[in-house]
């Protein structure tokens, strides 16, 4: 990794300060790595050397007013954006207090995670700083010093070389396996939202090498697909066919990610949407999309629907979907099926049958509690709705006989 002239320069000042003298009595190569202790976190959870088994660990020592330790941050924070998906863990510990600490590793933009009120440097043997130590999968020391020093990168590349620690394991790897799979289903049955959606729940997919290739294929067939759709939309637009080249603009921007080839799609897209004409023409084939989908529904549900529940359905879509070819459809549909006598008569019978055995059990009810009265209402509303029917019969011979 290389390293600016600017921070060569500093630790070769800074090294003739005596902060950072060799640890005479610290922990030796080949010693179990003694526990971290810490107050308080940033940027991280509470860790432990036992949460870390099976990962490369650094710790290093330092504080804010070490002029050296402030040299290697810069240094160190590249560090960790170069290993950490590798399975390095860099762990910088101080003794200071987290309202020191705080806002100087926020200003230094110190991304790794640092203990805070620490007192874990006498475990270690560490009389100067900065000080680092490299851990092995193992938890044993790998190698000591001084963190701007070539040995301190070496040493880590040499773990990682003979020692690769553990990324993941068997269960998450097998937990990733069954989305990657799942991810492969989609894109084999066009569903691409779906894998795009599958993907997103995979953290660090260079973690494990089978992984990283089988997210690499999909990633390139869900970018073949965007590109697909970047060219269907173009031909849909000088077709006029302003919301289906919307649709494709958008799912080839979700497809794509963050590449430039979704950048492209975004824009093109939000410049189609600068034209009011455009965007009434994208609304109004949504509306259309939508109804022809509730149409569909409707459609399906029909068959086992009671004539009246499918003629309320078919008013009821058309009115919400005023001014689609589906709203359209379904006003005619209505309109057909009022136009049906038989049908009418038996809609009609059968709501009559509903309302008349509903007011004759309530008269029934009220004549055995004794409140003829009550019962009246309701065979008057039989006779005088229905007169034509056994059910007016039936509620005449009832009310003369309790008026006798």
């Amino acid at each position: 990794m290389a390293r600016s002239r600017w921070m060569r320069l500093a630790l070769a000042g800074l090294l003739a300060v005596a902060l950072a003298l060799p640890a005479g009595g610290a922990v030796s190569v080949g010693q179990a790595a003694p526990a971290l202790s810490a107050t308080d976190w940033l940027n991280a959870p509470p860790l432990t050397l036992a949460k870390l088994r099976g990962k490369i660990v650094v710790v290093e020592f330092w504080a804010t007013w070490c002029p050296p330790c402030r040299a290697t941050i810069p240094h160190l924070v590249e560090m960790h954006e170069t290993y950490r998906s590798k399975g390095v863990v860099l762990i910088s510990l101080t003794d200071e207090p987290k309202a020191k600490v705080e806002p100087f590793a926020r200003k230094m933009g110190m991304t790794y995670p640092v203990g805070c009120g620490s007192r874990s440097k006498s475990a270690y043997g560490v009389r100067g700083i900065p000080h680092a130590f490299v851990i092995d999968v193992a938890g044993k020391v790998a190698w000591h010093g001084h963190p701007g020093s070539d040995g301190f990168e070496a040493a880590i590349r040499e773990q990682l070389r003979t020692n690769p620690p553990t990324l993941l394991s068997p269960k998450q790897k097998a937990r990733i396996l069954a989305l990657l799979e799942k991810a492969e289903e989609a894109i084999g049955e066009a569903q691409y939202p779906r894998a795009v959606a599958l993907l997103e729940r995979i953290k660090d997919p260079d973690q494990d090498p089978e992984v990283k290739e089988r997210v690499s294929a999909i990633r390139k067939k869900l970018a073949d697909r965007a590109e697909a759709r970047l060219a269907e939309a173009e031909k849909l637009l000088k077709q006029k066919a302003y919301y289906e080249a919307d649709v494709a603009l958008a799912e080839a921007a979700a497809l794509a990610g963050g590449s430039d080839l979704a950048e492209t799609a975004r824009s093109r897209r939000a410049e189609l949407l600068k034209d009011e004409a455009v965007r009434a023409a994208i609304e109004q084939g949504r509306r259309e999309r939508e109804a022809a989908e509730a149409l569909a529904k409707l459609e399906k549900e029909a068959t086992e629907m009671a004539p009246a529940a499918r003629l309320k359905a078919y008013e009821v879509l058309a009115k919400a979907h005023a001014g689609t070819e589906a709203g359209a459809a379904a006003a005619s549909r209505a309109e057909a099926m009022r136009n049906d006598e038989a049908l009418v008569a038996g809609i009609a019978d059968r709501a009559a049958e509903k309302d008349c055995k509903g007011w004759l059990s309530m008269a029934r009810n009220f004549l055995k509690a004794d409140m003829p009265a009550k019962a009246a209402p309701y065979l008057k509303k039989v006779i005088e709705k229905y007169p034509d029917t056994d059910f007016a019969r039936q509620a005449k011979e009832m009310l003369a006989n309790f008026e006798k």
